[in-house]
């Protein structure tokens, strides 16, 4: 396809600062897709005309009405207290259709490993939109909110072969559903996509398309009808383009770092991990001390790799000092997850420690409430 030709603009510095080789780039970036948060941003983020025209065809075809105006929102709210939980939404938009009609909709690509908890996170998320919107001393009244979760599949919607599923929340008393207009969930499986493969595409809608595409873009058995929607739809070609810029940009760097941890994950680090179990386990002699020096092994790994990609990614920008190394290396795996998440915001010495400290003070935080629980107890 010619667009993967854009890849071979990787710089040969770049691919040297990732240890990868050309054809090692090609094959691991190529098979991002759209399911990749930092992707599915990247395209239906709505910050640039590009990504506007995608998400505005998207949701007016969803919701059957002609959207005129759509504008990007934060999508990380500030919390209220230490002790509320962050929510970090994937795409948040403004809208307004051509009845002058305003509201405010999120969507999420979500991960499949959380299928048990995502009927909770759709109304944490569509409470945040509302309560947002509430001030003190104001009314309660407040913009409609749309939330839109796009999931693989659920399992409770078997009965339905039906992609596209509305929910509303209901009145307890009366348990009437409220107005459609206020508060809604739309529930988006993209399996289901597949059964559109009875029909031609030209007798898809666009949404279809678009959601088809989320689906199965790398998928290699689906690339004859992928291929063909690129070329005939215009939408579909420019978020292949959009994805294809992606692996291109400053964000090129992270995805590549999730990458490299998978890799190490399954093979230099599970290699390491068991040889140091194996030495552990052989010095005690018994069974269990050789399992748990395999999985200690393992996990002390694949923290050190992933510190270690961290600190490349962070040398391309500046020097880093005898006391960044000595901060990185304390880091357990879920802070450094957590500082990767907020790497494309850390570009000089004072912004990552900045980030450490932010770290340090929610670890504090978090030991204190535990002690002064306990002496409660």
């Amino acid at each position: 396809m010619k667009q993967n030709n854009l890849l071979l603009n990787i710089s040969d510095q770049q691919l040297q600062q990732a240890g990868l080789t050309r054809a090692q780039a090609r094959k691991s970036l190529a098979a991002l897709d759209y399911r990749d948060n930092d992707v599915f941003r990247h395209v239906m983020n709505a910050e640039n005309p590009v990504s506007r025209k995608i998400l505005t065809m998207y949701l007016s075809d969803l919701l059957h009405r002609r959207i005129v105006w759509i504008g990007s929102e934060a999508t990380e709210p500030v919390k209220a207290n230490f002790r509320e939980k962050g929510v970090r939404y994937d795409v948040m938009v403004r809208i307004r259709d051509d009845q002058g009609k305003p509201m405010l909709v999120n969507l999420e690509m979500q991960n499949y490993r959380m299928a048990e908890s995502l009927s909770l996170r759709s109304q944490g998320y569509a409470s945040r939109m509302v309560s947002d919107q509430i001030e003190v001393g104001g009314s309660f009244d407040f913009i409609p909110v749309l939330q839109i979760m796009i999931t693989k599949r659920m399992p409770e919607m078997k009965a339905s072969r039906e992609y596209l599923h509305y929910h509303r929340y209901t009145n307890e008393k009366t348990s009437k559903r409220m107005p459609k207009e206020r508060c809604r969930t739309l529930w988006i499986e993209m399996e289901k996509t597949q059964a559109l493969e009875r029909i031609p595409t030209e007798q898809w809608r666009i949404s279809d398309k678009i959601t088809y595409m989320l689906r199965y873009s790398r998928d290699p058995k689906k690339q004859k009808i992928i291929h063909e929607l690129i070329e005939k739809e215009e939408v579909i070609r420019m978020m292949e383009e959009k994805r294809m810029d992606f692996l291109k940009d400053t964000s090129y760097a992270i995805a590549k770092m999730r990458m490299k941890y998978d890799e190490m994950d399954e093979k230099t680090v599970y290699k390491k991990g068991i040889k140091k179990g194996m030495r552990k386990g052989v010095k005690k002699g018994i069974k269990q001390g050789i399992e748990q020096g395999i999985v200690q092994g393992m996990v002390q790994g694949i923290v050190k790799g992933k510190v270690s990609l961290l600190k490349e990614l962070l040398r391309q920008k500046w020097e880093l000092t005898e006391r960044d190394e000595k901060d990185l290396d304390s880091l357990n795996e879920e802070e450094v997850n957590q500082i990767v998440q907020v790497l494309n915001r850390i570009n000089t010495p004072k912004d990552l420690h900045d980030q450490l400290k932010k770290l340090s003070d929610s670890k504090h935080q978090a030991e204190n409430h535990a002690q002064f629980s306990f002496s409660h107890d």
